[in-house]
């Protein structure tokens, strides 16, 4: 059975009240827009974007693929660190079984490897360095040359400016209008190309200081693996003790964390939609290098739509907590949706903050956070709406 639908005028304005006796008393002040409880999505490891399968305004499940990251480095780390998992365990079984001269020369050799490793990796450095050198150079450069740029399209700008005045009074011709503003427009083409390189020597100056540092890591794991590789040379030619292989035994559950974490890093290479809802926003595209840390996607929870507005304060023992109130939105002008009143604030908004007079303390509003509780299939988020409050007298 439907509910009993009554009609009253409130200021000239015609409202439909559904059976539960809501009333538009002070309406223009309960008026608000619908916002969404966003979520961002961010990325938590960096590389070039490969696929984006979801588009903004489209609906979306908790564990929903929205976007790929390249995953090769992170498969490579993965084969990595399990092939070091597997050394981890070769070594430990053959301490074990007892050092022979193979395992020897093949910890000299990897010694011997580790040192090659630290030489490539400082030469790394060294070029990233040199890299690092030349982009500042020409960053240097393109500034100069960007604020010349700006300063000419600054006088080529005031000298339209007089041949326009000049121009409306008949003082010179159409042709030296014209050349006047293809100069400005030449000038401004010029001040744009000039920062567009600024842009780009500042990106090639930031990648080589990534550079360095990924560099400075190289070589610190690279000095790392040369010291263990020397620690496992003078433990085999010793020959396995019960504290050797207690250190084997440490280094083998330490490669399975490190395969661990390799594996989690693969697996945050694919960007998943964190709850059910709905995408707002995306800011990534295919091709784009994601920053860790970046937002890549905002999202709404499907069931987390609320309303805020604001009553004054001569009206604001009409409403409390956990009270359930109706909303009117213009899509939907024939039906009354459901909300509760989740939060109300603690403080008075908008000036003056010293109230003297009964009149003047009317003029002081409170922050009504209202919990949308139904018509979330019809609802959608940036809606204008207003509120209605139950009739004080109550009755239907």
């Amino acid at each position: 059975m439907k509910p009993v639908v009554r009609s009253i005028f409130i200021g000239g304005l015609l409202l439909a009240l559904s059976g539960c006796n809501w009333t538009a008393e002070n309406h223009s002040s309960l008026s608000g827009t619908i916002e969404a409880n966003e979520l961002p999505i961010v990325a938590e490891v960096g590389g070039l974007v490969t696929n984006v399968t979801a588009e903004e305004g489209s609906t979306v499940k908790k564990g929903q693929v929205l976007a790929q990251i390249d995953k090769r480095s992170y498969q490579m780390t993965v084969a990595e660190a399990q092939a070091a998992l597997d050394q981890a365990t070769a070594k430990l079984e053959e301490a074990r079984a007892g050092s022979r001269d193979t395992t020897i020369q093949r910890s000299m050799a990897n010694v011997q490897q580790a040192n090659a490793n630290i030489q490539l990796a400082q030469a790394r450095k060294n070029q990233a360095e040199a890299g690092k050198a030349r982009a500042a150079e020409q960053m240097t450069q393109a500034e100069s040359q960007w604020q010349g740029a700006q300063q000419t399209l600054l006088y080529q700008q005031k000298r339209l400016e007089e041949a326009t005045a000049l121009f409306e009074k008949g003082a010179i011709s159409a042709k030296d209008f014209d050349t006047q503003k293809e100069a400005v427009n030449q000038a401004k083409t010029q001040a744009d190309q000039w920062a567009a390189q600024v842009a780009q020597t500042q990106a090639q100056y930031h990648s080589a200081q990534e550079d360095i540092a990924a560099t400075v890591a190289q070589i610190g794991t690279a000095q790392a693996a040369q010291a263990a590789a020397q620690a496992d040379l003078d433990q085999v030619k010793e020959g396995s003790t019960d504290y050797a292989i207690r250190a084997l035994l440490a280094a083998q559950e330490q490669a399975k964390a490190k395969l661990d974490q390799a594996l989690l890093q693969l697996e945050k290479a694919k960007i998943t939609a964190t709850d059910d809802g709905t995408l707002l926003r995306s800011s990534i595209e295919q091709g784009e290098v994601a920053k860790t840390g970046a937002t890549l996607f905002t999202m709404m929870k499907s069931d987390q739509l609320e309303l805020v507005v604001y009553i004054p304060e001569a009206q604001l023992n009409r409403v409390k907590k956990g009270q359930e109130v109706g909303i009117k939105v213009d899509a939907y002008p024939e039906e009354t949706f459901t909300g509760t009143i989740s939060r109300i604030s603690e403080k008075a908004e908008f000036t003056p903050k010293n109230v003297q007079t009964p009149d003047e303390r009317t003029k002081l509003v409170f922050a009504v956070t209202i919990h949308i509780t139904d018509g979330l299939d019809k609802i959608k988020s940036g809606m204008p709406a207003d509120v209605l409050l139950a009739d004080e007298e109550g009755g239907q």
